[in-house]
């Protein structure tokens, strides 16, 4: 666990309650967005306790992790090749486009909410 720095306020010590710069990709800020908004004091815990840059960046490690493996297995399962892509670039897009469509909602309902 990191060290909490505290602050004096008259006669009282109160934490620092600070969140660091984090590089959160559009998983990373969407599930700080639902916490702040939805599960505030999971929110707050983690604030208080220092490890929130720790949780949402292991929440969205997960989520770019299943992204990738789920984009991966669709394009197996829908069949969409490098050898489409050469024969038909417009089909290949849009069944690309599809794919990266239903992938981001399973991982926003699966893991972010």
């Amino acid at each position: 666990m990191k060290e909490i720095e505290y602050i004096q306020v008259g006669d009282y010590l109160l934490p620092n309650l600070k969140v660091e710069e984090m590089h959160l990709n559009r998983f990373g800020r969407a599930k700080l967005d639902y916490l702040k908004k939805h599960d505030y004091l999971l929110y707050f815990k983690l604030l208080s306790k220092n490890e929130l840059n720790d949780y949402l960046l292991k929440v969205q490690k997960e989520a770019d992790d299943l992204y990738d493996r789920l984009v991966e297995e669709y394009k197996i399962k829908w069949n969409v090749t490098e050898e489409l892509k050469q024969k038909n670039q417009i089909k290949w897009v849009q069944m690309m486009n599809n794919i990266k469509s239903c992938v981001d909602e399973i991982v926003y309902k699966t893991l972010l909410n």
